[in-house]
């Protein structure tokens, strides 16, 4: 009996439902702003553009904006990471790697963007292109005890099919941390723990946490994908 360690407090599911539903179900207006696609613009009307394209869910669209700005910023780094983030919301994996890849190529840079850069790509390896072995090369990139390595560490706990080992690890990575977007990203692998050990009740649970900490597109995506997943009748 896996034990539900991650409840903060009593949640009745029926509201959970209702409330997560809500929460990962309303989409963003269209702006209506109209740009040029043509390369003739500088790196902030690129991330503008990006932007807008962004709020009509035009994830892809957004990804080649922002591409379009890290050839005109070499060394960018966070730059590389929002590419990353858009091409995994518009379900292109591989795309996505390569552009952490080449963020990772660059030379320089800000450290801890560089370490979350190998985090993001350890994640898609591990979960999106079912690639563990390729993700085990990039753990001993994170520093170790830190809140993304105990996640690391029960991501490849959960691929093995470890699930109370995964759970423990979640746990520790969770209490690790208080910032939140990192804590809606742990919380969402707890769920795929749950879920994959047979209980959608606490699977569900894990994710209403998770939603309402998520606060990047990447996360709250995957947060509602799988919920999509969970709700789909059984066939």
């Amino acid at each position: 009996m896996l034990r539900p360690f991650l409840l903060e407090r009593p949640v009745p599911i029926s509201s959970l439902r209702r409330k997560l539903i809500s929460a990962v179900g309303l989409g963003l207006l269209l702006s209506g702003c109209a740009w040029p696609a043509g390369s003739g613009l500088n790196v902030e009307q690129h991330l503008a553009r990006a932007d807008a394209l962004v709020e009509q869910r035009d994830y892809l669209g957004a990804a080649e904006a922002v591409g379009r700005a890290s050839r005109q910023r070499p060394g960018g780094i966070a730059l590389y990471l929002r590419q990353g983030e858009l091409l995994e919301a518009a379900g292109r994996p591989e795309a996505a790697r390569k552009a952490y890849q080449r963020g990772l190529e660059e030379e320089g840079g800000d450290l801890a963007e560089k370490k979350e850069l190998h985090y993001r790509l350890f994640l898609l390896l591990a979960l999106k292109l079912a690639d563990a072995e390729g993700a085990k090369l990039l753990l001993g990139q994170l520093p170790a005890g830190s809140p993304r390595y105990l996640d690391a560490q029960g991501v490849l706990a959960y691929v093995g099919g470890h699930l109370q080992e995964a759970l423990l690890f979640f746990e520790q990575a969770r209490d690790a941390t208080a910032e939140e977007d990192p804590r809606a990203r742990i919380l969402y692998h707890t769920a795929l723990a749950y879920e994959r050990a047979g209980d959608a009740d606490l699977a569900r649970l894990a994710l209403f946490h998770a939603v309402n900490q998520a606060q990047s597109l990447g996360v709250r995506k995957d947060i509602e994908r799988f919920f999509s997943r969970l709700q789909a009748p059984n066939p």
